[in-house]
């Protein structure tokens, strides 16, 4: 396997604490070279990186919603020595060169920063979208790790990624214990715990970090950072917002994106009257089907009901949708644009670390007279 021991996510380092003093000290001590800066994270609030001298200093904040403890990461080049004061922490080898991950929302880190070649291995690969990476995985150059959130260890062990990326809702980490003592690094990425679109977006940073390719991410940022504040403030003047809802009926539990949500801040943004934007939540809020009713029956635009492509199957699955405005006047759109025969949806995919995109596609659809250059990307209207 590997020459260093790789002592990841053990369940006594699970409590470790943030970054401490001592730690920078013995990282300062190893290089003559200056202590570098924070690395300008604007927006990201479960992420931090900081660098002293050629070390990286990750740090998760909060790895799963509620969490009290962060995890922190070092991230030392591959042809420096590890010093012996980190050896018992959670290192990462860089640049990584064999890279698997969990799941879709993290292959944009990879192909934004044109570092598709480094993945070996993916969970559900019928699900991927990226057309840079399907063909990798038609050449057989990509393990399939498992279905979904559930990896098949021996393969990954075969496969031996120098780093695993993976998300966690719980907490929990039991699984990836094999891999720790196997010596293959691991590491957690909760950007779905950020509310809003280009908090989201700014975790292409830890990608730049893991590939060396700090620089490169910080461009591609600044790129969809500009273009998203570019659309913003276009329709920060628009006098008639349309009134619009979100999201539609599962089992009885209506789940609408709550006011302090990253959906509710596009919307706001995209120029739209958000009809639970006095909300304070920053997740969903479960709300029954004669709550929405009574609210958005008038409203002008519905967006999101899951896969439906036409108005005919969303009146199928329940005639109660066809007695909303919204559904009579044909104002109904949906993300799945870019779903593919399998299931994968690219909006579930790219759209979340392309957050001007999206917006670009709300503004079209809430004023499309500002928006007559843009055509609908991730989202179509349901005909």
């Amino acid at each position: 396997m590997k020459k260093v021991s790789l002592t990841v996510f053990f369940p006594a380092l699970l409590m470790m604490a943030s970054c401490n003093s001592d730690q920078k000290e013995a990282v300062n001590k190893t290089s003559e070279q200056p202590k570098t800066a924070l690395v300008s994270l604007n927006y990201a609030e479960k992420l931090k990186i900081d660098h002293v001298q050629n070390i990286s200093i990750v740090q998760i904040t909060e790895p799963f919603k509620g969490a009290e403890t962060s995890l922190t990461y070092y991230l030392i080049p591959k042809d420096q020595e590890v010093p012996d004061s980190l050896r018992s922490t959670r290192i990462i080898r860089t640049p990584v060169e064999k890279f698997a991950c969990t799941s879709t929302t993290h292959l944009p880190g990879l192909t934004l920063l044109n570092s598709e070649s480094t993945l070996v291995g993916f969970p559900s690969l019928a699900l991927v979208s990226a057309p840079s990476i399907t063909t990798r995985i038609e050449a057989g150059e990509v393990a399939e790790l498992g279905k979904d959130y559930s990896l098949n260890t021996e393969v990954v062990l075969e496969v031996d990624p120098e780093l695993l990326m993976t998300f966690t809702m719980d907490g929990n980490y039991k699984h990836l214990s094999p891999l720790s003592k196997a010596g293959i690094a691991t590491i957690v990425n909760a950007d779905y715990l950020e509310t809003t679109p280009l908090g989201r977006a700014e975790w292409i940073k830890l990608f730049g970090a893991l590939f060396q390719k700090t620089e490169m991410a910080d461009s591609v940022f600044r790129s969809i950072e500009s273009e998203y504040n570019r659309v913003k403030e276009l329709l920060s003047t628009v006098e008639k917002k349309p009134t619009t809802f979100n999201g539609m009926d599962y089992n009885g539990v209506w789940y609408m994106p709550g006011g302090n949500s990253w959906m509710a801040k596009f919307l706001s943004h995209a120029g739209a009257d958000y009809l639970w934007k006095e909300n304070t939540e920053t997740g969903s809020i479960e709300l029954g089907f004669e709550a929405v009713y009574d609210r958005a029956v008038e409203a002008d635009i519905w967006l999101n009901v899951h896969s439906f492509n036409t108005l005919s199957e969303l009146e199928a699955a329940d005639e109660r949708y066809s007695k909303f405005k919204a559904y009579e006047k044909g104002m109904v759109f949906n993300s799945n644009a870019r779903a593919n025969e399998n299931g994968g949806d690219d909006y579930y995919e790219a759209g979340f670390s392309r957050p001007d995109l999206v917006l670009k596609d709300l503004a079209k659809i809430f004023h499309p007279e500002i928006m007559a250059e843009h055509d609908l990307y991730f989202y179509k209207q349901l005909k």
